[in-house]
């Protein structure tokens, strides 16, 4: 069972190891590295054969991972965690920002499609899709395969872990959500072309209202990890009101996020340290619309950090109310034995 699983994570070293291939060849350009692909500049800096270089490298980080999580549990369990971890690391390293802005460009997108606009339906044909996706797959699969396969010991007081949990959970989800929302009210100001906010063209302004929206929503979905409509479908929710969330349905999602933020904080840092000096005074001539992008790696580890206190709260919660079944149970059927040798 944990063979067919972890088997998503093999679709990106076969990824990586055909893009390095393209990489090497004299007459295709590393996918990853290519000016023509609107997803194909996340190794663009470095060329097509340190991308190349690269791409075996965590293609074989991949493997190693997926090694680790098929392999059987014993004592080096802390070991092969930190492989996955390094695995998932790498796997981040080759992502760029064009993942999580094709996220927040969804709801556009769709629109258009509606609309019957076909024209950016062709700009999802690419190879640097194809192998951006397939790493991001990767890297949620590890997690999601070395999570499932470590050991899960209750701690000693349960109750006192979980009021831990829960303060850890409230603490980071609120980090996590003021990241999304000041980018949120910065492309707002930027559609409305506040003062400090304007300069833009109306397809800019447009895009920016989309991800504003976007964030914002994201925000809310964040919100939930510490709300009680995170526990339990909200009565409005025709067919799922008062069932339990799945605790899988809240982590992955975030956790994903989470990654593709961090993946797109390294673009961002990257594209300043190599940003001409023309880039530079656009930037310092609208500080207020480029400056919510330093605020992205820690919304990507907050997120994270929320994601894990949620799970694990969830987790100590269900253990506290199974003891506690188990417990009433326990003195019913005491009360009741006590009952029949009085009578």
């Amino acid at each position: 069972m944990m063979i067919r699983t972890a088997l998503p994570v093999l679709i990106a070293p076969l990824m990586l190891t055909w893009a390095a291939a393209r990489g090497f060849g004299a007459d295709t350009p590393h996918p990853l590295a290519d000016p023509g692909d609107n997803f194909g500049g996340a190794l663009a800096p470095f060329g097509d054969t340190a991308g190349g270089i690269w791409s075996v490298l965590v293609a074989g980080a991949f493997l190693a991972g997926f090694a680790a999580v098929v392999g059987d549990a014993d004592r080096r369990w802390p070991a092969r965690r930190v492989v996955v971890g390094a695995a998932a690391i790498l796997g981040l390293l080759t992502l760029d920002h064009t993942l999580l802005m094709l996220l927040g460009y969804l709801p556009m997108l769709i629109g258009r499609l509606i609309a019957g606009n076909t024209d950016a339906v062709a700009d999802l044909a690419s190879p640097g899709l194809g192998v951006q996706v397939s790493v991001a797959v990767g890297v949620v699969a590890l997690l999601l395969a070395v999570r499932r396969r470590a050991p899960a010991e209750p701690p000693a007081d349960v109750r006192s872990a979980l009021a831990a949990a829960t303060a850890r959970n409230r603490r980071w989800t609120m980090i996590a959500m003021e990241a999304p929302l000041v980018y949120a009210a910065s492309r707002l100001l930027m559609f409305v072309e506040a003062p400090g906010f304007g300069g833009f063209d109306e397809m800019t302004r447009l895009a920016g209202l989309g991800l504003a929206f976007a964030s914002i929503t994201g925000a809310i979905l964040t919100w939930g990890l510490m709300r009680p409509w995170g526990e339990r479908f909200p009565r409005w929710m025709v067919g799922l009101a008062g069932r339990r969330v799945p605790v899988d349905l809240a982590v992955i999602p975030a956790m994903a996020v989470a990654g593709l933020v961090l993946a797109a904080s390294r673009a961002v840092l990257i594209g300043m340290l190599e940003a001409p000096v023309g880039a530079w005074d656009r930037v310092l001539g609208s500080p207020l619309v480029s400056l919510p992008h330093l605020l992205w790696p820690l919304w990507g580890v907050s997120l994270a950090f929320a994601a894990l206190s949620y799970q694990r709260r969830r987790r100590l919660s269900d253990l506290l109310s199974r003891s506690a079944a188990v417990t009433t149970d326990h003195d019913t059927g005491a009360h009741r034995r006590s009952a029949g040798v009085t009578s």
